[in-house]
């Protein structure tokens, strides 16, 4: 439901399918042709192995996800078509999203909260970088990336460890995430959470007084 910036003082926003245009199935096709087919299945191997978590969590670097990945699939590829692969996850950034973020940080406390990894940081930070001159983080006052902290959503510790790290009333927070997940896990620690379905839609549940 829309939420009035004043009833507000913090808010935090989810990276992907929130802030950041995502294509999975551009990855899944590119990992099918790096395996000769056996990519078809990334989603369901990754997310279901230990790996994904490890390695966004901060506990194994690029180099060891990768190997990990290509025992996964008996292959070998090379860590640049890894990462070409890889990053064809994010799809595009709208300007009009970070504009709202900048101009929030006037007004509010503004965080980010995202799970994410080294790969996917430095291409999201590039494309940022082209289109606005700085780093998806200054678009924040604080960014929390999952590699970074060393927790990842939706467990409940990083909604804990962030609360306790900006010292913010929880009742006085917003939280958009599009998974619902996410969602149902910050409210279990007393944060204001609504699901974004589209990314635009932020702009519709962010009503100005």
């Amino acid at each position: 439901m829309p939420k009035r910036l004043s009833e507000i003082d913090t808010i935090i926003f989810d990276l992907g399918e929130v802030i950041v245009d995502l294509d999975p199935q551009a990855v899944i096709e590119e990992f099918s042709r790096l395996t000769s087919g056996r990519g078809k299945d990334l989603r369901e191997l990754i997310v279901g192995s230990p790996y994904l978590y490890r390695y966004e969590t901060g506990q194994i670097d690029d180099a060891q996800f990768v190997d990990e990945i290509n025992q996964l699939f008996d292959s070998q590829i090379s860590l640049s078509d890894f990462e070409y692969a890889w990053n064809l996850m994010i799809k595009g950034i709208s300007s009009g999203r970070l504009e709202l973020m900048q101009k929030l940080m006037e007004t509010h406390r503004v965080l980010i909260l995202s799970n994410t990894n080294a790969m996917h940081e430095r291409y999201f930070d590039s494309m940022v970088i082209s289109l606005a001159g700085k780093p998806m983080k200054d678009f924040s006052h604080t960014a929390y990336y999952s590699h970074l902290i060393g927790y990842r959503k939706p467990n409940a510790d990083i909604y804990e460890f962030i609360i306790e790290d900006q010292g913010f009333d929880p009742k006085r927070s917003l939280f958009l995430d599009d998974k619902i997940e996410n969602i149902e896990a910050a409210r279990g620690v007393g944060i204001n959470a609504e699901q974004v379905q589209f990314p635009d839609q932020i702009f519709e549940i962010l009503i100005h007084d």
